[in-house]
């Protein structure tokens, strides 16, 4: 993954946490969570994990970094105890430059990426999960066949 796709993951990541900062149900704890992300078997190289509050969970969504197939939020924007989905998204290079937008010269061209990880896991997310206060090891082992 290029230093540019890196960065703008690691600042994503960053800016759900920052967000999350003022929301909070105001008691019930803290919970801390960590684990494994893998497609098809592999570890997911570089990406982003979203806990999105859901099913009357009251609190912030909560996000890390996906690094060589591991994540972990922390920090003090911890998520709420209650229930998420989860939205798991990775881009992949598809071997094609593309043209670079400004502010670039004309001309500049850049590889291509695309979304590596599918919608069913993503922006359409079927993924739930229950966190519970306290420390949570989740591991998600994704597919991209159909399901």
């Amino acid at each position: 993954m290029t230093t540019v796709l890196r960065a703008a993951a690691v600042a994503l990541a960053t800016g759900l946490l920052v967000a999350a900062g003022g929301c909070g149900n105001g008691g019930g704890g803290r919970a801390a969570v960590r684990g494994k992300v893998t497609l098809d078997g592999q570890p997911v190289e570089a990406g982003l994990i979203s806990f999105v509050p859901a099913e009357g969970t009251k609190g912030p969504s909560a996000g890390a970094a996906v690094s060589q197939g591991e994540y972990e939020v922390q920090g003090d924007n911890l998520p709420v105890p209650g229930a998420y989905r989860v939205e798991i998204k990775a881009q992949k290079k598809t071997g094609k430059k593309v043209p670079v937008g400004s502010p670039a010269p004309p001309g500049t061209m850049a590889e291509e990426t695309v979304e590596a990880i599918p919608a069913r896991y993503n922006t359409r997310s079927t993924l739930r999960e229950e966190l519970k206060p306290g420390s949570n090891v989740l591991n998600f082992d994704l597919t991209s066949g159909e399901k």
